[in-house]
């Protein structure tokens, strides 16, 4: 089964998906962080020996550190009765806390419109706000409107 593409997707379908079977629908999630066994770390470095090695010229230092394996979150909704299956895979920390916000929500009993996912206030566009008429009108007389803040007083200072 493919992934779905995107978080908002996954969820209005799961949503729509949970309404139309709450008693058979299943929501999983699987963690997974991959993890280098002694025997495969070993020969990676054997191989990274070889190749610096079998290289006679150096064009840039390679580094010998392994980089951080990356940890992924992967949802199923599955329903077996229909057979459908929605899944969506992520490893970015940010779109976690929003599927796991949403399905808390709909485990709940929520539905796709109170989840805010689609419709009129999912996408706003961002505008502009309009100028205030103060900087309006100290801009064209060149001072500060009337009533405002003049200038600091003097007062008793050390004498």
């Amino acid at each position: 089964m493919p992934y779905l593409p995107t978080t908002q997707a996954f969820l209005e379908q799961s949503a729509l998906l949970l309404e139309a079977y709450p008693e058979t629908t299943r929501i999983t999630t699987k963690y997974s962080f991959p993890t280098e066994r002694r025997a495969q770390q070993h020969k990676r470095e054997k191989s990274l020996a070889k190749k610096q090695a079998s290289s006679t010229t150096e064009t840039a230092p390679t580094d010998s550190t392994p980089s951080a394996p990356i940890a992924s979150l992967t949802l199923k909704t599955y329903n077996p009765a229909t057979g459908v299956c929605l899944k969506y895979r992520t490893n970015k920390l940010q779109e976690v806390s929003r599927l796991m916000t949403g399905l808390g929500k709909l485990a709940g009993g929520a539905d796709v419109a109170s989840l805010g996912l689609s419709g009129p206030g999912a996408d706003v566009e961002m505008v502009d706000a309009p100028a205030a008429e103060e900087e309006v009108v100290q801009t064209q007389s060149g001072k500060a409107p009337a009533g405002g803040k003049g200038k600091k007083k003097g007062g008793k200072g050390k004498r």
